[in-house]
């Protein structure tokens, strides 16, 4: 037997033995749970809480066609609907805080069902018409860095979380009996547009039943929805939502539940802070719960003139369309176009920003390239800086010093370094004197590198005094390869150790005190005798 909608198979035994059977455990077979604020589609939520204190209150109203109906096994007895309809009220007030969070409180009220009588189910009579349904507490929280103003547009994520009180009557199928609770996240895109995609996942934790030979018990509840503007500067819409649960638990050869509905409504957020919504849908007939058709409407209000009221008024104010771009403005013709050229009205390079280049040290080098655009970079310089400068307690130098193998003999392609060294010592008479410092790799033993740094240290002295440096302004000392500025593991970082440096020593108030290492500043060249397994360098 292939029921027409929702249905259950249960063994039809006649209607008198179905009076003597016991009734089974009642659940809530309400599938249509709505939200309180305004933007919110109906069933499903968005993820955008409400403005800070501001509050939406109101009714919604629904019906529903056949929310319960058994079909028997035979279908000799044609369909016996439990609760052939319902006319339901759910008084909703929601609060928003912070901009970040969101409370509410759902009130179900049922005013009116009917039914069969419930003599196939083990009870005399029909249900009970006007009775109260759970209390149902809602939140929402927005996600850092995912909350969406009302007006704006991109993604949006909230978790939430409904809570429901065992305030319904179980018997009249309007209550689950027990505490519920449903955490759930939701998703969303709002488009520039206006049109609003939303979708909700969750779990709902429900007390286990077994009704009429149906399981039914925690679900996973879900939802799409989508809100698209017809009229946005109206307020008016229409919004279109799919919406159901899939039961967790069911019995063996039983099929699964999934209550599930598509509904489609159209919407208007008036000026006046009333939000008017109208719809219906139908049931999809694959589970113990789902309507044949259902309708509903609501009213909400937001005061006027709060925040929330004026979020929605700018909400329904298209977006402005894009001005085209002024066309490009060049007077200098320079190629550097409107802001970008802070010389507008002067020829200048790109590379400048459409102003002239300067050469303020005018060694040829502009300053946007000039390295050490205060100081002249000479005929030998790179990059507009000299082959040697002073640099705070030091000169520094661009090339290294560079010496035979092995030796303190200083080869001759050092000599334009060192002479500029001269040259920065001769025009800086305020320096009282200059320690040079030799430093070796780690190749070869500690005495070995700390001689032959003495040894080349010594030599670079001499090399000055001959270039015109006064001797008592001059000291050398070796520190062989305790020192090393990179990782002697590789040839690159070797070739940085080995060095010679410049400090400058402070001055000295009275006498100068004596050099680190005695006879440096001999014009003589000391001998020494190689170690038989240094390495070349």
């Amino acid at each position: 037997m292939k029921p027409s909608h929702l249905s259950i198979l249960f063994l039809a035994l006649g209607l008198s033995t179905a009076a003597t059977a016991q009734p089974d455990t009642r659940f809530n077979v309400q599938i249509f749970r709505p939200s309180g604020a305004p933007q919110d589609l109906v069933v499903v939520t968005q993820s955008r809480p409400l403005s800070h204190l501001s509050v939406s209150a109101g009714p919604y109203f629904s019906y529903q066609v056949n929310p319960l109906t058994l079909i028997p096994e035979d279908g000799d007895l044609g369909k016996i609907s439990l609760v052939g309809n319902r006319l339901q009220l759910d008084a909703m007030a929601t609060v928003g805080l912070f901009d970040w969070v969101e409370v509410g409180v759902d009130m179900p009220l049922i005013l009116a069902q009917g039914g069969q009588n419930l003599e196939v189910i083990g009870t005399e009579g029909s249900i009970e018409s006007f009775v109260l349904g759970d209390l149902r507490l809602t939140g929402k929280v927005a996600v850092p860095g995912l909350r969406r103003p009302a007006e704006g547009h991109g993604f949006g994520a909230a978790v939430t979380m409904n809570v429901s009180f065992p305030t319904g009557a179980q018997e009249a199928f309007a209550g689950d009996g027990e505490l519920t609770w449903a955490p759930g996240l939701v998703l969303d895109y709002r488009f520039e547009s206006g049109i609003l995609l939303a979708l909700n996942g969750g779990f709902w934790k429900r007390p286990d039943r077994v009704f009429e030979g149906v399981s039914v018990g925690d679900m996973l509840p879900f939802g799409l929805g989508a809100e698209v503007p017809i009229l946005r500067g109206s307020g008016i819409t229409a919004v279109g939502m799919v919406h159901g649960a899939v039961g967790l638990e069911k019995l063996p050869d039983e099929p699964r539940q999934v209550p599930a509905e598509l509904l489609i409504g159209l919407r208007w957020y008036s000026s006046t802070g009333l939000t008017f919504t109208f719809g219906g849908g139908a049931g999809c007939g694959c589970s113990l719960a789902s309507p044949t058709l259902s309708f509903f409407t609501s009213i909400l209000w937001i005061p006027a003139k709060t925040r929330e009221w004026e979020a929605l008024e700018r909400f329904k104010e298209p977006p402005e369309p894009v001005p085209p771009p002024p066309p490009p403005v060049d007077p200098d013709g320079d190629s550097v176009i409107g802001e970008g050229d802070l010389c507008p009205d002067i020829f200048g390079p790109v590379g400048n920003a459409g102003c002239p280049d300067t050469d303020r040290d005018g060694d040829a080098v502009v300053d946007r390239l000039d390295k050490c655009p205060d100081e002249a970079a000479g005929s030998r310089g790179r990059d507009g800086c000299p082959l040697a400068r002073r640099s705070g307690n030091k000169i520094v130098i661009l090339e290294q010093v560079n010496f035979a193998t092995d030796q303190d003999v200083i080869l001759s392609e050092s000599f334009p370094v060192l002479e500029e060294v001269a040259r920065v010592m001769n025009e800086n008479k305020e320096v009282d004197r200059i320690l040079v410092e030799g430093h070796t790799d780690s190749r070869a033993s500690d005495a070995y590198n700390l001689d032959l740094s003495r040894r080349r240290a010594a030599s670079v002295v001499r090399f000055l005094i001959e270039s015109g440096v006064a001797a008592e302004r001059l000291c050398s000392q070796g520190f062989g390869r305790s020192k090393p500025l990179a990782d002697n593991d590789t040839e690159e970082g070797m070739a940085l150790n080995r060095r010679v440096e410049f400090t400058i020593q402070p001055p000295s108030d009275g006498p100068r005190p004596p050099c680190p290492e005695e006879g440096l500043n001999k014009k003589r060249q000391r001998k020494q005798p190689k170690a038989p397994t240094a390495p070349k360098r």
